[in-house]
Parts: structure tokens; sequence; C-alpha cells
């Protein structure tokens, strides 16, 4: 009977509901390789005691945790959603989307504005996530110091596809650093950001004879594959010429800037490259694509280029967390804190102002004090020693 029929389809509709998860949770960005590479990099610009302060922070070491996405993602299979960009409308790279409108071809709302509206961002979606996990650690006075952004962030004030997690994991920093540092590996992944052509799963693409997705070659072909990582010198010397036009910005901010530069990558330097002219003046995608030496070599360079730079700023980011965490407890204890945003010289002269007007009113006071024959400081002072 009926219980029969809906037994005998049980077993296809649970198998293809799998394979629809398989199809979402088989691919991290960069793989594990990849998001190694950028802890690595990461690891060798935390000075001194921060790492130890990162890894007491985060419950493990940055290098090991490069598996945490792909368990998350298998036992969570709703925050797989965390890791790409989405908006509405979509946008789309101007060889893509010929007949699109000049306001879609390029990442954000129409003004071009990434912000967590649901049209310039998703509120569960990379850049919104990115911002609500950071928060966690920001300190209100110390993101005072910065300037305020022209275009609000809008920072979703809950993650829907982790706001079921129990609450004794929401409770611990550990949590939110884990998600943060991998998510900013996410960002530095340009196919994350372009929801067209299923991010890249609807292109096939053979090198060597062997066929892959376009997703599938760069989150696993690819980073199997990388260079050598740069040296400790050479890292160093990046990281300070860099992070110089970083430390005036709010991370949230840079957060915004980082993902209009991966875009850019995506549309110029992945698609663009890929499009092949046809001889009725056309130009398209030719799936299966077959992917030259040369573009691969061109392609592993921006690939080591990206997740160098994914690193550097990881440590830039893990730096300032820690500053924010300072900042926290001294303004717990009562105590002050310096950070490169409080302009010491503008403190000063508000000072200096503030005592040009307090201090005459405050002799004129005494002044007044003593004509009226009240007793002088001093005096004050002595009887209070002698008590």
């Amino acid at each position: 009977g009926f219980g029969a029929v809906r037994a005998a389809l049980g077993v296809p509709m649970r198998l293809a509901a799998l394979c629809l998860v398989a199809q979402w949770t088989g691919i991290g960005a960069w793989s594990e390789e990849g998001h190694e590479r950028i802890a690595r990099v990461a690891l060798e610009l935390l000075e001194g005691k921060h790492k130890d302060q990162i890894r007491s922070l985060m419950k493990g070491d940055l290098v090991d945790l490069s598996t945490w996405e792909k368990q998350m993602t298998k036992a969570h299979p709703q925050t797989e959603s965390l890791h790409w960009h989405r908006q509405d409308p979509e946008w789309t790279c101007a060889g893509l989307g010929k007949n699109a409108p000049p306001e879609r071809q390029h990442l954000g709302d129409k003004a071009g504005h990434i912000k967590c509206d649901g049209h310039g961002a998703e509120s569960g979606s990379l850049f919104c996530a990115l911002a609500w996990f950071f928060e966690h650690f920001a300190e209100e006075a110390l993101l005072q110091e910065y300037p305020k952004p022209e275009v609000p962030i809008g920072t979703p004030k809950e993650l829907p596809p982790v706001a079921n997690f129990p609450r004794k994991d929401k409770a611990k920093s550990s949590f939110y650093l884990r998600w943060l540092t991998m998510l900013l590996g996410d960002l530095h992944q340009p196919l994350h950001w372009l929801r067209e052509k299923d991010y890249g799963r609807e292109i096939k693409v053979i090198y060597k004879e062997e066929e892959h997705t376009l997703l599938s070659f760069w989150e696993e072909y690819m980073p199997r594959h990388l260079a050598t990582m740069p040296s400790s010198s050479t890292l160093k010397t990046e990281y300070a010429s860099r992070s110089d036009a970083w430390m005036h910005k709010l991370p949230t901010e840079l957060f915004r800037e980082w993902a209009k530069e991966t875009a850019e990558t995506v549309c110029n330097q992945v698609y663009g490259a890929m499009e092949v002219n046809h001889a009725d003046g056309t130009r398209q995608i030719d799936s299966p694509f077959q992917l030259s030496e040369e573009l691969f070599q061109r392609w592993m360079s921006i690939a080591n280029r990206l997740t160098t730079l994914g690193g550097e700023r990881l440590a830039f980011v893990l730096n300032d967390i820690i500053e924010h965490r300072k900042h926290k407890t001294a303004l717990k204890e009562g105590r002050g804190r310096h950070h490169r945003r409080k302009n010491w010289a503008k403190n000063l002269g508000t000072n200096a102002c503030i005592a040009v007007v307090v201090v005459p009113l405050l002799l004129f006071a005494f002044r007044m004090h003593l004509a009226a024959g009240g007793p002088s400081l001093r005096h004050i002072v002595g009887q209070h020693l002698k008590t």
C-alpha cells in the first residue's frame, strides 16, 4: 500500500538529499592546504607573546585548525552559507553579464556599497559573518577613535546559521576567533564572491587531460601546488609596508575594501582570462575549458599572492583583537591605555583648552574665598594633615 510506496521512495530521496549536502560540503575555500598556508604566514608575523595569547584564545594552534572549517561544515551543514557572498540582486562581471545593467556589474548594491541590508550583502553571507564575528572582540571606546564609515556596515544582531548553536559554545571566545580566522581565509578566495555560474561549479576545466570544475580546481588542485612560503624577512618587510595603510581604518571597513579587491580578481583575472573570441565577434567561456600551462601559471601566481596576503591580513586582525581585549581589561580596571588610533596631540590640545578656561576660574574662586575671610588652601591642608 501507501506505506510500501513511501518506503520505496524514501531510499532514493534520502540518497538525493545526501548528494545535495555533499555537493555543498565537499569543498572548503582553499582546502586544508590553503588554510594551512595562510595560518603559517600569520604565525610568522605574530610577535612574541601574541602567538601564545592567540593560541590561548583559540584553544588551539592556528595551523592545527586548518581542518576545522571542514569539520564544522560536516557537523553543521547550515553554516556552509557563511563562506559565500550573496546579495539581492546578484552582481555579475561585465564579460559574463553582457545584458546586465551597469549598476549590477560590480560587487555590492547599485552604488557599489557592501553593507548588510540584504541588497549589498545578505546578513548570513561572508562579509556580514566577518563583521559579526569580529565585533564580538571590539571595544566600543576604541572603535570611536576611528573615522566613522561613510556607509554603515549594518552588522546583523544575530547570525542565523549559528543561532541554534549551544549557548556554552557561543560563550567562548574561541568559537568566534576560529570562525573569524577561517572566514578571513575565505575572503581571499576569488570565486567565493560571485554567485554566477554557481561559484564556478557549472564550468568544466580540463588541465593535463583531467577534468575539474572551476571551483574544485581553485579550491582543491591549486592549493596542493602552492609555491614555497616566502622567507620570514620577506614577509616581515611586506607586512610592515602594507600594515601602515591598514592601521588607520576599522577592521570591518578593511573587510569591505579587501572584498572589493578580491571581487575584481575573479572578474579580471579568472573569468576574464577564460573568455575566448569567436569568429562572429562574440566572447564567451567554453565549457569544458582547455586550461593552458601559461594561464595555469598565472593563476598559481595569483593563488600564491592571495594566500600570502591573506596570512598577513590575518596577523593584522589578530594583533588588533589582542589590542581590543587589552583595552577592555584596562577599562574594567579604570586604567587608560594608548592605542595607535589615539591622537595624543589632539588630546593634549583638548586638555590645554580646558585648562585655559578652568585654571583661571579656579584661581579667581580661591581669591574670592580669601577675600571673604575664608581659610587658605595651605591652612586647610595643614589642618587635615594634623588630624
